[in-house]
């Protein structure tokens, strides 16, 4: 009896592998191209409703007469809900699939983003930011998650340069929209302007619905842990759909010998919340932590207070603003050229490479009077390029990082206690820091943070460049051991 249990669970592996090897080949085809336009379209959305605190920040703290508490409160107050929403997005994810999470946070955050506009105060507008900011948490994680599990090991990086490269061009567009708003409008419309344009985006939810799989992995672990063949006979069928577009034979002989192993020998593993507490997900989890934490110690300091930092270059009015927007869009190719040389350098050389280049520009530009205009300028470039551009890398190796099982709860996890240090706390804290220390040595000591973040990859972490999911999720893919290149796919006889 057991040894026809263990004939039919290896029979179902070796099914499941073969799927996921035939879908690692894939080249990105049309339907793969609508999936990932939908997830470039999520984030825009998102991008774009967490940029309108600019706008909310330059505009009602001199006419709402907000104290710097009240003004650090409005900039964190998305993040406040942000952090609350991630951690149980991710857990439900990894329970009831990435999709249904990712519409439910789109329609959340549409929903309270239109409420925001009626405000009539500092208050009212804080616990309806919150509120959009726990649909924002529940959405954040998700697009990379899914794209994770969707494209192949040879251009994840790649990709997810490019859908993070429109996250961060995205946050162009409310700055855009708040140039145009200010200039169009009285004080008393011009706040509200942005707000009525990023909920309007609610209208993407019955596109989503439609045209956005769920990700072979994530239903195949389903049908294994609840018995459900029906869901194996839809990867088969997306499989299958995917190959005739690619004109792909259906080879049902292709199996990678590292998915099959793991497939196999973890299918009655206890993976639990507590899991992701335990080695080896302790240490890679730290390791992702610090990774992100470096790059939103920038993020947060810019994306919330740039208005007012670039006044203190002469900026005034409108012109705050359009320089914001044009930062935000210079971030955007540079996220695109890091995804990209990720996949062809590594994911480590090139992150250390940008958070490098980014802190020591944020140490030019914070003695703006020292070097002169010109030079602080280019170094807002070099800033925006490779600091505000760095979130390809840290996102995926932090996918990587999980499996399937996890994936969900590992990512959101991460973004929540990340976002909570800097887009919380940090934000909190930095007006007060501001006025109590001046932008020079805040900005100086962000920047020797963000290199320190950088000791516990470099020590701990494991190169994920151009690795199977399956593989790199597990524990035995790389404990201790020294990283291997893949296993070559093989065919069956």
């Amino acid at each position: 009896m057991q040894n026809g249990q263990a004939s039919q669970e290896d029979v179902i592996a070796r099914q499941d592998a073969n799927l996921l090897s035939r879908f690692d080949r894939l080249p990105v085809t049309r339907s793969l191209f609508i999936a990932i336009v939908l997830l470039c379209l999520v984030w825009l959305v998102e991008s774009f409703d967490i940029g309108v605190v600019s706008t909310l920040v330059l505009v009602l703290k001199p006419h709402w007469h907000l104290s710097s508490t009240q003004t650090g409160l409005l900039g964190s107050s998305a993040t406040i809900g942000l952090v609350a929403g991630i951690f149980p997005a991710g857990r439900l994810a990894d329970r009831f699939g990435r999709k249904p999470m990712l519409i439910a946070g789109v329609l959340i955050f549409s929903i309270f983003t239109l409420l925001s506009t009626l405000s009539g105060n500092i208050w009212v507008l804080f616990i309806f930011r919150i509120g959009a900011g726990f649909g924002e948490g529940a959405v954040f994680p998700l697009p990379y998650t899914i794209l994770s599990e969707l494209v192949n090991k040879e251009t994840r990086g790649r990709l997810m340069g490019w859908l993070n490269g429109v996250l961060n061009a995205g946050y162009t567009l409310p700055a855009l929209a708040g140039l145009w708003a200010t200039h169009s409008f009285s004080w008393t419309v011009a706040w509200q302007v942005p707000l009525y344009i990023g909920g309007g985006f609610i209208i993407l939810v019955p596109f989503l619905i439609r045209w956005l799989p769920e990700t072979p992995r994530y239903l195949l672990k389903r049908a294994e842990l609840r018995s459900r063949p029906a869901d194996r006979v839809r990867v088969t069928q997306w499989v299958e759909h995917l190959e005739d577009q690619a004109e792909l034979a259906h080879d049902s002989a292709l199996v990678d010998p590292g998915a099959y192993e793991v497939l196999r020998s973890t299918m009655h593993r206890d993976v639990r919340m507590r899991t992701i507490l335990k080695p080896p997900y302790l240490t890679r989890s730290f390791v992702a932590w610090t990774m992100l934490t470096s790059s939103f110690i920038l993020w947060y300091t810019f994306l919330t207070y740039s208005p007012i930092l670039l006044k203190s270059f002469g900026a005034k009015g409108n012109q705050v603003l359009l320089f914001t927007a044009i930062m935000m869009f210079i971030s955007g190719f540079g996220t695109l050229v890091q995804g990209t040389a990720g996949d062809r350098w590594g994911r480590r050389k090139v992150f250390t490479l940008y958070i490098v280049i980014a802190a020591m520009a944020m140490v030019v530009m914070s003695f703006r009077h020292s070097v002169g205009t010109p030079l602080a300028v280019t170094a807002g470039i070099f800033v925006a390029w490779f600091g505000l551009g760095s979130f390809a890398l840290c996102k995926m190796y932090t996918a990587e990082q999980y499996p399937t099982r996890l994936r969900g709860l590992g990512t959101s996890t991460a973004e929540m206690i990340t976002r909570a240090l800097t887009g919380g706390l940090l934000i909190y804290y930095l007006p007060s820091l501001f006025a109590s220390y001046g932008t020079t040595t805040i900005f100086v000591l962000c920047a020797i943070a963000m290199v320190a973040m950088l000791v516990p990859m470099l020590t701990m972490g494991r190169e994920t460049t151009g690795q199977n999911m399956e593989v790199l999720g597990t524990q035995t893919s790389f404990d201790e051991a020294p990283v291997i290149a893949p296993p070559a796919l093989v065919h069956e006889m």
